[in-house]
Parts: structure tokens; sequence; C-alpha cells
């Protein structure tokens, strides 16, 4: 697989929170995704300045995929995400992504597969309060495609106990998604009948990163598969 990390350094500097290993092995399951010709809409729920965005908006100019940011914007307007974009990636990437200003659950999963189809990837990223994790984790699993991964921000951070709580909810009771793998605050999601290979190609991700995150993956997996892998709710995480 492709491992070209250089565009990570065109959005360290736009204003936001993402750890440096979260975005390496995201930019790896997009890459993923491209080589196989997983194509569908891509789709961020919570934008901000854009920081997590633009690294989707990557690998869908290259797909020529639809994205959609949706967003409040009430602590950064919606031009400061396009000025952000222009800055990554030039003023030619206008007209190449959309953005909703309007709450996530006031948004329809048709509304969304109207504007860009079937998603191949999802970011949860927006309201962290329990109810609107919540929601948001029902909308991705109407709109996931079957290959699709969705991305859950803030995950086991002690900070958001609310999305904590809407992932326990959320998997309580038998769902279509379930979690496949865990790195620096982020919980990846595949649809039940994707999830073992899911797992197997993030794996390889893990070990291959080319970064210290990976190097102590793959001391951490010399010791027992205990150390890279736990169970939750009857499903394996691989942890990053």
């Amino acid at each position: 697989m492709r491992k070209n990390y250089n565009f990570y350094s065109s959005v360290e500097n736009i204003a936001g929170w993402l750890n440096q290993p979260a975005a390496l092995r995201t930019m790896d399951i997009l890459t993923w995704q491209e080589e196989n010709k997983n194509h569908g809409g891509l789709l961020e729920i919570g934008v901000f300045c854009g920081k997590y965005f633009a690294l989707l908006l990557d690998s869908a100019r290259r797909t020529s995929d639809p994205i959609l940011g949706i967003d409040t914007f009430q602590f950064a307007p919606p031009e400061r995400v396009v000025k952000e974009m222009y800055g990554a990636f030039g003023e030619d990437v206008s007209g190449s992504f959309t953005l909703w200003k309007m709450r996530s659950d006031a948004v329809l999963a048709r509304e969304i597969e109207a504007q860009i189809g079937r998603c191949r990837f999802i970011s949860i990223d927006g309201a962290h309060d329990h109810q609107s994790v919540y929601l948001d984790l029902v909308l991705a699993e109407n709109i996931l495609s079957t290959s699709g991964i969705v991305a859950v921000d803030d995950f086991l951070n002690p900070v958001a106990i609310g999305v904590n709580q809407a992932v326990n909810t959320y998997f309580s009771q038998p769902r279509p998604l379930e979690p496949v793998a865990y790195i620096a605050n982020k919980l990846f999601l595949s649809h039940r009948v994707f999830a073992d290979e899911a797992r197997v190609e993030i794996e390889k991700m893990f070990s291959s990163g080319q970064d210290p995150q990976s190097e102590n993956f793959n001391k951490r997996k010399k010791n027992g598969r205990h150390h890279i892998e736990q169970e939750f709710y009857g499903n394996r995480i691989l942890i990053g």
C-alpha cells in the first residue's frame, strides 16, 4: 500500500485537535479504500475549522467522490473552513466539497444519501453529549456502505464522557456496526460483514506505519496479542 504522509504537514497548522497517529492511520485507511476502488461519499459531522475534514477531502479529490461537512459552525464560520481548504489545496478546490450549517440531528439519512450517496468514510466529531453522539451513530449505520468505516472521535477521553456513554448505549444491543480498532482518541467501526477484513487490513497499517506509534505496536505484539487486541461487547478491537 502506498505510504505518503507528506500531506499531513498541510493540515498541521489548521486549528483543531488531531493526534498525529490518528491522522496517519486515517490516511492509511483512506489510501486502502482508494487502492481497492472502494468508492462512496465522505462525511464529517463536526467540522470546526476543517483539520480532519482536509484529510477526507484529500482522498475525495483523488477519487472524485463527493464530500459533505455538517456543523452548526458556532465556533468557526463556514468561510473559515473554505479559507483553510484553499490554504491546503489552492483555490481550485472550490466546488469540490459541500458544507451544511445545521445540527446533525436535524438531517435525515435520505437527505445525505441524496447529496453524496452511501458513505465509504464517516467522521463523528460533532456535539459530544450522550444523546447527540448516539443519534450520530444511528445516522451513520443507516448511510454507511457495506465496506465503509466510521471514526468516532474522543472515545475514552475523560473530558468527553458523553461520547463514552453514547458508544456504550449504542453497543448495548445488537447493531449492524461493530468496533474494529482504536488509536489515539478515535474508535473505528465497520459493518459486521466487513469487520474481519477491516481488522486484518488495519493491523497491517498499524504494523507498517513507519512512525513511533507503529514501532510501539510491533513491540507490544511480540509480547502477545492481548497487548494489541481487547474485547469490547464481544468484538475484538485492535489497539494501535
